[in-house]
């Protein structure tokens, strides 16, 4: 394999909601289809956030990020048959990425609690494990992550169904968003695993990095996407750790076609010094933000 700067990436266009290819919207608009068929009026919104309502989605690669709010708990039956459902839908995904989705009562977006309890989670991740049965439906859990999605549904969420975000979720404390943060930001600057999956790790460094250096309360008032982190590192970082944020934009921007395996490095050799240098840089200048 050539070095990622020798790569090359051929810019694809940014897509939002409102300038989304027809299969896209077509596709969420199924998955939304999913819960309204099952539960009806039960149903009391549905945000699109992510890249896709940020403005800044590349079909290559992005993922599809729904936040789904449910009048009353979903009952077991419905979880399966709404789980079995998304998996079997991914199967007619249009692109690479996956939805991700969460569902999440009216009670508990309307104040909001860390970690958050949800009632239904379906990515990826969960495919296999929902068509083979393995997923206990009826369990109650909590999913820390839900305190970053519901920061940028809040700041910059497309409701698909029912009112505004900011009418649907309460104000998530700040605490809640720099632990939510510091939880996948100390797996990133761990060990290696920044050399796993460079093009990710990469970009959630820079956006986290953003949000240090500009504050928190105003990080969660604008709802950074990793674009946005990426432009910010590239005119604010030193010029030695610049290269690898340049090359992580680049593989996000591109519209190369790549395979699932492909997806964490976007196919090509990285320089590990560059990568480990970046790494222990951010260590350092997110130390506050990483949990003990």
């Amino acid at each position: 394999m050539t070095s990622a700067a020798l790569t090359p990436h051929p810019p694809d266009r940014a897509q939002s909601w409102a300038t989304a290819d027809p299969d896209i919207r077509s596709y969420v608009s199924a998955a939304v289809g999913l819960f309204t068929d099952e539960l009806g009026d039960g149903v009391a919104g549905v945000v699109l956030h992510g890249s896709l309502a940020a403005g800044c989605f590349y079909r290559a690669k992005a993922d599809l990020d729904l936040l789904v709010v449910v009048a009353d708990p979903i009952e077991p039956t419905s979880r399966a048959r709404l789980s079995r459902g998304l998996a079997q839908l991914a199967g007619t995904r249009p692109i690479l990425g996956d939805l991700e989705v969460s569902a999440i009562t009216a009670a508990a977006a309307a104040t909001f609690r860390h970690p958050s309890p949800y009632e239904l989670h379906y990515s990826a991740a969960w495919r296999d494990a929902v068509l083979e049965g393995r997923v206990d439906v009826a369990a109650q859990q909590v999913d820390g992550d839900l305190a970053g999605h519901v920061v940028v549904s809040r700041a910059r969420g497309v409701a698909l169904l029912g009112p505004p975000p900011v009418e649907l979720f309460g104000a998530v404390p700040l605490e809640a968003f720099r632990d939510s943060v510091g939880a996948d930001l100390a797996w990133t600057l761990s060990d290696d695993h920044l050399l796993e999956s460079p093009y990710y790790g990469v970009l959630n460094v820079a956006r986290t990095l953003r949000a240090d250096a500009v504050g928190i309360e105003r990080a969660v008032a604008e709802g950074t996407s990793k674009e946005e982190g990426a432009l910010w590192a590239l005119a604010n970082l030193p010029e030695p750790r610049r290269g690898v944020v340049a090359q992580a934009l680049a593989c996000y921007r591109s519209g190369r076609p790549v395979s699932e395996a492909e997806r964490p490095t976007d196919g090509h050799d990285w320089d590990p010094a560059a990568l480990r240098a970046f790494r222990d840089d951010a260590r350092d200048a997110l130390a506050g933000w990483v949990s003990p």
